[in-house]
């Protein structure tokens, strides 16, 4: 069973990640040529754009989210670890492994049924942004929302996975603290 986790499933959920935040980063493209193209129209046509400010809040908001599950797979997330560091390597995977189950799951699931349900409204209501001029469908900004706190969440549960088995083996699954140690399973 630890085999099938290690070497398929959590690298499966790993995958999903990376694509996401790959996707974040096409995001920052986009969002660059948006704010060139404003600031062009509007200091060298005067010609503003109504579209502008919406798409870069709207780009903006999801691409962090789209790439926290990356974040958190890379072990890249600002952490308080000087205490637990000194800890041996099972302990280390135990105090991780209650954290994420009592704290940042639980958590992290009620953020997403609220994102998901948020954004199915919309999507079914036809909602538009009220706060602005160009008045776009809202939807596809918070289905982004949605998709990056559930990956965020489905990452959440590998990385458990990985510290209930780091408890057992820690020679299968990387150090608490590192990203890019080797499974030996």
């Amino acid at each position: 069973m630890i085999p099938f986790l290690v070497h398929r499933l959590l690298p499966g959920v790993d995958a999903v990640a990376r694509a996401l935040a790959v996707l974040a980063m096409v995001q920052i493209v986009a969002l660059i040529v948006v704010m060139l193209w404003e600031v062009v129209a509007r200091y060298g046509f005067n010609s503003p754009t109504l579209w502008a400010n919406d798409i870069s809040y709207m780009t903006n908001g999801t691409l962090f989210l789209l790439g926290a599950a990356w974040t958190l797979r890379r072990n890249q997330h600002i952490r308080i670890d000087f205490l637990s560091t000194r800890l041996p390597v099972k302990a280390q995977h135990a105090i991780n492994l209650l954290f994420y189950l009592l704290l940042f799951l639980p958590l992290v699931w009620l953020i997403a049924d609220a994102a998901i349900s948020k954004a199915w409204k919309a999507w079914t209501q036809g909602e538009l942004e009220q706060m602005s001029a160009w008045e776009p469908h809202i939807w596809p900004f918070l289905a982004g929302i949605a998709i990056g706190v559930v990956s965020l969440g489905l990452q959440c549960v590998a990385e458990t996975a990985r510290h209930a088995i780091g408890i057992a083996r820690p020679d299968a699954v990387y150090a608490p603290g590192t990203h890019d140690g080797q499974a030996t399973v």
